[in-house]
């Protein structure tokens, strides 16, 4: 896989000096983002027959969500590219199971990299294809919006099939799996990355992150969670013996292409990355890089140190609050979900031009 580094516009290996870390209290300016233009092409006329069940709270569930926060990537950031100039890369923070990733890799045609030390799963996503292309009408039935019955990915399915053409047998090779960052996106991470761009020397920098790579492999290792309950691996990835079986193909484990895959990301993405949010805002500042992080659980027992005025942060308003004083022209907006205790639909975010 190459990657390239979009400060020299060459594959990454050359590295850039950033001394910035703003860390004095600063405020949100609150921009609002509903009325983003959206480049999806028109849903499929609705077929005399409906099939869908009526009774579906399909386009309410949770994992439904992400859509909506994709859409507000799509119209907030400039991430159309030429194939001449290659696809744009986006951390995925948290990304779990990898929805959002799948969904921007293969209908946006995006390279996004989950960094999560949980393994993906994506046969959800690719079942739910699968049967909207077999059953056309169905996909039209849930591509329609306001109902019950709507399936965001119903609605995409005209833009994947544009991307995709059929292989040599008739089928079509329309799926790819994202990378995969096995990592804990923390303090360690961020501190890790400023003490390599901030080294002269070349081999210090290499030193210190293959230093970082081996610990945290190693901390990783013990981690079984699969999203799902299924096996850790696709059905196209057979069980191997060992650790060798939590590996995926898609899985970036070569110290320096992890290392490369950080000083290439065009973007930071986080939607409800929980104990992870904080330092995917940390490592966007330090790379003066555009980001979008949906902040959630605030997590008070496991960071005490966070503080407003004195007093600890312990609510999701204080978080927001809290995060904002990290750059004084961070964003704020207000994705169209209705908010829940579970699901906060506050994204925090800046724009290359933050940055000037």
């Amino acid at each position: 896989m190459e990657i390239v580094d979009r400060t020299t516009g060459s594959a990454a290996a050359g590295i850039k000096k950033d001394d910035d870390d703003p860390s004095s209290p600063k405020k949100c300016v609150f921009i609002d983002n509903k009325n983003g233009a959206s480049s999806l092409p028109p849903p499929p006329r609705l077929p005399s027959t409906i099939l869908s069940n009526k009774g579906s709270t399909r386009a309410l569930s949770r994992r439904n969500r992400v859509y909506v926060y994709r859409e507000f990537l799509l119209s907030t950031f400039p991430l159309s590219k030429s194939s001449s100039d290659g696809a744009y890369n986006i951390l995925d923070v948290a990304g779990g199971r990898g929805d959002l990733s799948w969904i921007l890799n293969n209908i946006d045609g995006m390279n996004s990299i989950i960094a999560d030390p949980r393994i993906p799963n994506h046969k959800s996503l690719i079942k739910s294809t699968e049967f909207l292309i077999a059953h056309p009408g169905e996909a039209a039935v849930r591509a329609v919006e306001g109902v019950p019955t709507h399936q965001p990915l119903a609605k995409l399915l005209p833009r994947l099939m544009e991307r995709k053409t059929k292989n040599c047998v008739g089928q079509y090779d329309y799926l790819s799996s994202p990378f995969h960052l096995r990592i804990h996106v923390d303090d360690n991470l961020v501190k890790t990355v400023k003490s390599v761009l901030r080294s002269n020397e070349h081999h210090l920098q290499m030193e210190i992150w293959d230093e970082y790579w081996r610990k945290e492999t190693c901390r990783i290792e013990s981690n079984k969670v699969v999203y799902g309950g299924t096996s850790s691996t696709d059905q196209s990835h057979p069980q191997q013996e060992g650790n060798e079986g939590q590996q995926r193909k898609e899985q970036i484990t070569d110290s320096r292409s992890a290392y490369d895959t950080i000083r290439s990301l065009d973007y930071i993405a986080g939607f409800h990355p929980d104990q992870a949010t904080e330092a995917a805002i940390d490592l966007a500042i330090f790379l003066k890089i555009p980001w979008a992080v949906v902040p959630c659980c605030v997590f008070p027992k496991e960071f005490p140190n966070r503080q407003i005025n004195g007093s600890r942060v312990k609510n999701h308003s204080q978080l927001i609050e809290y995060l904002c004083m990290k750059h004084e022209k961070i964003r704020k907006g207000t994705l169209s979900f209705v908010e829940t205790a579970t699901a906060k639909n506050i994204v925090l975010y800046m724009l290359s031009e933050d940055y000037d």
